[in-house]
């Protein structure tokens, strides 16, 4: 609505201070006691439950759909119109009643309704798990007492032909979390798990266990809660390819951004290696005694170590220790300088033997 059209009909004249207009009493007097039988009804979840649907589904369930007429109040509220008290009874007795798996709360017409008009909704509750010996009509109203007023018990202790569970017909809040279990102790110090079993329940909140939402539209849902005053935590410096263990990154000149951004925390390292101690000789030489040369009179080899007379013809050659003699054609192999020597490990020492060109 614009800002022009609302200033004009603050200046316009509505009728609001007109004369009151007066309407006689048999004007509505037929109505007044034609409501006197009749119900209303209250979608417990008007977001699963359509009011049309209501009207036309549930006289046809209740037997009497051409003697009931239903009409829509509000969002929430609908009205059945009964031919006779005797209808409207019988079907406040079979309740509750339930559209698209949701109940709809009835109750019967008031002129004046109070503030907890249509606030409950009366089901049928077995209690289930009450020890033998304390089955009683005094023990179940005192345990139904504590889910919600008494409506009816259905239970006679002379005449009942069964007792592993006791009806008893409630009027629950319909903004009341249901209870399902109860742990009782009797004067006697026995104790007990009671259970409570719900009649024609078929859709509740998984969340809250209430009967007039499901859990995707919770209004008690608890929420995660995360607070933006929490501190953060710096997180350790990451090291590119190259770049080197963090260990000496103190020996590391910075730029001047990163060492703003690191200076209200030293990056991670490793604690110190301690020293490593200088080999120990004495520790050593027990551990690794050294070998001891063969004995003079042989070698390695189990040859001797005295000069060897090699015989060519008539002629003695004398070879040294360490050297060997090699023939060609007849011709001895001089031996050549040192420095055409090679080394060669035979065994413990060095041996060193001439190479031929």
């Amino acid at each position: 609505m614009s800002e022009e059209l609302w200033n004009d009909l603050q200046y316009m004249v509505l009728g609001r201070d007109d004369p009151e207009l007066f309407i006689p009493h048999e004007n509505y007097a037929g109505m007044l006691a034609r409501n006197q039988v009749s119900l209303i009804g209250r979608l417990l979840n008007p977001r699963e439950q359509d009011l049309r649907r209501v009207i036309s589904y549930l006289p046809p369930l209740w037997g009497i759909a051409l003697r009931v007429h239903g009409r829509i109040l509000d969002d929430s509220y609908v009205q059945f119109l009964f031919s006779s008290e005797v209808d409207m009874v019988d079907v406040l007795r079979m309740g509750p009643w339930m559209v698209d798996n949701w109940f709809e709360a009835l109750q019967r017409w008031e002129d004046f309704p109070e503030l907890e008009f249509l606030t409950s909704i009366d089901m049928w509750v077995q209690i289930r798990g009450i020890p033998l010996p304390y089955v009683s009509e005094a023990t179940a109203r005192f345990i139904a007492k504590t889910i919600g007023e008494i409506v009816h018990l259905d239970f006679n202790e002379e005449t009942s032909s069964q007792i592993a569970f006791i009806r008893v017909k409630i009027g629950i809040g319909i903004t009341d979390h249901l209870r399902f279990l109860r742990k009782v102790r009797f004067e006697s110090s026995e104790k007990a798990m009671i259970g409570f079993e719900y009649e024609k329940l078929k859709r509740i909140c998984t969340n809250c266990s209430r009967i007039n939402h499901d859990s995707s539209h919770c209004p008690y849902l608890v929420l995660l809660v995360y607070h933006e005053d929490i501190l953060d935590v710096p997180l350790a410096p990451v090291f590119e390819e190259g770049e080197g263990s963090n260990i000496y990154s103190f020996l590391i000149e910075k730029p001047s951004s990163l060492s703003s951004e690191l200076s209200s925390y030293s990056p991670i390292s490793q604690p110190p290696r301690p020293p490593t101690l200088g080999p120990n000789l004495e520790e050593f030489l027990a551990a690794y005694p050294p070998r001891t040369r063969p004995s003079s009179s042989s070698n390695c080899f189990g040859a001797s170590s005295k000069p060897k007379d090699v015989i060519k013809g008539k002629e003695k050659v004398l070879y040294e220790n360490g050297e060997s003699s090699k023939r060609r054609k007849g011709k001895q192999i001089q031996v050549e300088n040192e420095r055409n020597s090679r080394q060669r490990r035979k065994g413990s020492g060095i041996w060193f033997y001439p190479t031929e060109h």
